[in-house]
């Protein structure tokens, strides 16, 4: 077994569990806080689900990067770090303004906007970890 395959496979499931768990469950209780509370809320979930995400992205990218210099690259490979990319130019480009705009102020409209880019978020995420999965096998 490719110890950096399955590194890449391990941290692409990883990032999939963690946003299956932040999109059913974390999301939609941001319509649950209150408006006196929302900042502290929003600053407090900040804070803390970037030391989640961190530590599996930096372990899919190490994976992804050592699969490149030790092989075998192939189609797996690249659907692997496009998607993972794409994962991240999402959040990024996209998540992480809508996140600066709901710490300012609680919207349902930029909730929404939030849980439509994390859903695709979460597809592309599934898409890199069946691509390192496949690669296993």
């Amino acid at each position: 077994m490719h110890l950096a395959t399955l590194l890449t496979a391990a941290a692409s499931w990883y990032l999939v569990g963690l946003a299956v768990t932040v999109g059913t469950t974390t999301y939609p209780s941001f319509a649950l806080v209150g408006d006196e509370r929302w900042p502290e809320y929003h600053r407090f979930h900040s804070a803390r689900i970037s030391w989640a995400v961190g530590g599996a992205w930096v372990a899919q990218a190490v994976g992804i990067l050592w699969w490149l210099a030790t092989g075998p690259v192939g189609v797996a490979w690249w659907v692997t770090a496009v998607t993972a990319l794409a994962a991240v130019v999402l959040t990024a480009g996209v998540a992480v303004g809508l996140h600066q705009q709901l710490g300012a102020a609680r919207s349902d409209a930029v909730l929404r906007r939030l849980q439509t880019a994390h859903l695709l978020r979460t597809v592309i995420w599934v898409g890199a970890a069946l691509a390192a999965t496949a690669a296993l096998v």
